[in-house]
């Protein structure tokens, strides 16, 4: 008696049932909730938050003239996660523009398509509304789609990009202000760059102040130094690493640096600053905000091991 036939086919049935009671209970499942973007109140339109992985590196460089990187930079590490990069090189005015679309996302679901007005943008970022200012917008944007940031952790390593896409209007010559409008989309697999006790929170006017030359290390500088609630001495050599700068004479990189430390204190970033003669140490002071003197506060208090 051949039995072969009949296991089968109540083998393929007991499967067609089972593939059936999988699908009916992934039916009634509800779906995961959105990942939200969601920064603490108040949070206004003179407030901006930083994402500490991406401002103690040099993703956005403090350069002026960019570089196109054919391959894989690393540009920061931060928490045991590697941050490389490939593609047109990003700099502080990009980093600006990335903080205000960060910033004008708030309360949405990553993902979804965040409408905004063309002007609104640009008055965010303290820049006027002329063409050629659309045109610099929609170039910083394209950079933040194009270019490729890569994370490596110890578990896995994720490719993507910053924005995951973005519409921009073509004729802004003859468009009324009204239509005036491009949309875009934040990565959501960049979400834990804006978790909690990920990003900081800081003053946008602080920012608006460094302008002029040297302005590009100084905008480095400040979002790196307000990212720390101790500020620790560090060589100047590992400053100019840290950054991204591309001034090879070491001497000259600490004029520049010198200049722009200055500015940070005639802005009111930072109380005083200098650098040790001989250790090469650049030394900040700077008053803590209310929330990093919790945290340091707190810190003290943990026994000691």
């Amino acid at each position: 008696m051949n039995t072969e036939e009949p296991v089968s086919n109540d083998l393929a049935e007991t499967m067609k049932r089972v593939g059936q009671a999988i699908a009916a209970k992934k039916e009634k499942e509800p779906p995961p909730p959105p990942t939200i973007l969601q920064f603490p109140l108040p949070f206004d339109e003179a407030t901006r938050a930083v994402s500490n992985f991406i401002a103690r590196g040099s993703l956005f460089a403090a350069v002026k003239d960019r570089q196109y990187f054919k391959e894989y930079v690393t540009v920061g590490e931060c928490d045991e996660v590697k941050i490389e990069f490939i593609g047109e090189q990003l700099n502080q005015d990009d980093h600006d523009t990335l903080l205000q679309l960060v910033a004008m996302a708030n309360h949405k679901t990553y993902g979804a398509d965040v409408r905004q007005s063309v002007n609104a943008v640009l008055r965010g970022i303290g820049r006027t509304s002329h063409q050629e200012q659309r045109r610099q917008l929609f170039e910083q944007v394209s950079r933040l789609v194009r270019g490729t940031v890569r994370l490596t952790t110890a578990n896995i390593r994720y490719e993507g990009h910053l924005l995951d896409d973005a519409s921009t209007p073509l004729d802004q010559a003859t468009l009324p202000h009204s239509r005036r409008h491009f949309s875009y989309r934040l990565n959501p697999k960049f979400a834990r760059l804006y978790s909690d006790s990920a990003y900081t929170i800081f003053d946008l006017q602080e920012r608006v102040k460094l302008k002029g030359r040297g302005s590009e290390l100084a905008k480095w500088l400040h979002l790196w130094i307000i990212g720390h609630a101790t500020q620790y001495p560090h060589k100047v050599g590992t400053i100019r690493q840290l950054c991204g700068s591309t001034t090879k004479d070491l001497h000259k990189f600490r004029q520049q640096l010198r200049h722009a430390l200055e500015l940070l204190k005639i802005s009111g970033v930072i109380n005083d600053w200098h650098i040790e003669r001989k250790s090469d140490l650049v030394n900040i002071e700077r008053t803590p905000s209310a929330s990093q003197q919790k945290h340091i506060t707190k810190a003290s208090q943990k026994p000691e091991k």
